[in-house]
Formats: structure tokens, sequence, C-alpha cells
């Protein structure tokens, strides 16, 4: 599993404490406390809808993975939009696209144009060094 900020980057080091006390809890009254802490403490503002986006990769394992992870966001009631089988970049910028007004299209071909984009800008640039 790979998680990613609002920004599309990868989460500071310090998310990564939360995300082992998430994932290696006993019951879901534990789990549940350990949101309630993580909210409390950090200052997260729950107002506002949580959007997911997550994707998978081929392993014979990810299928269930995605069917937990939806279970999971039904139960605290935010939307998950998933990218289907694709690549950490594409989702990183899946990520930030969503959450960005002008970095691009939040899809895999806007993925795909913002590359070819960067590519003919460096080409040209080249060419006139």
């Amino acid at each position: 599993m790979k998680l990613v900020d609002p920004r599309g980057e990868m989460l500071e080091a310090s998310w990564e404490a939360h995300a082992t006390i998430l994932a290696n809890a006993r019951n879901s009254g534990e789990l549940i406390n350990t949101i309630q802490y993580i909210v409390e403490t950090l200052n997260i503002n729950t107002s506002r809808p949580a959007l997911v986006i997550y994707g998978r990769d081929t392993r014979p394992t990810s299928e269930s993975l995605v069917n937990a992870l939806r279970d999971g966001l039904d139960a605290v009631g935010a939307e998950g939009r998933d990218a289907g089988i694709t690549t950490t970049p594409i989702l990183h910028y899946l990520v930030r696209a969503t959450n960005s007004k002008d970095f691009g299209e939040p899809t895999e071909s806007g993925y795909f144009q913002k590359m070819i984009d960067a590519f003919k800008k460096l080409v040209v640039s080249q060419w006139f060094v």
C-alpha cells in the first residue's frame, strides 16, 4: 500500500506511525478510537467530505484489498474514486490534478498529455541551446 498527500506527493514520515497503529488495530473499537485520536491530535477538519483516489496493480491480492478499502470508505462515509489498474506516477498525478485548479485534467489521458507537453518543452529547449 502506498499513500500520498493531497498534493500528490509522498506522505511525511510522521504519518508512518499513524498508519502502523491503524493497520495493527485488533478490533473495530480500537480502530475507531485510533481514528478519533488522530483526527483530534492533528486537528483534521471532518466537516468536509473526503475523497480517496485509489488504484491497484495486477497482483492477485489487489482486488481483495480494494474491496476492503471500499468497505472502509463506506463505513466512514468517504467517497472513493477507482483509478483501476494503474501506475504509481499516474495515481500521484490524479491526486494532484484533482486537488489543484491548474495542474491538469484529473484523468489518465490528462497525465499523458502533461508528459507529452513536458517532453515537447524539453525538446524545444534543447534544440535552441
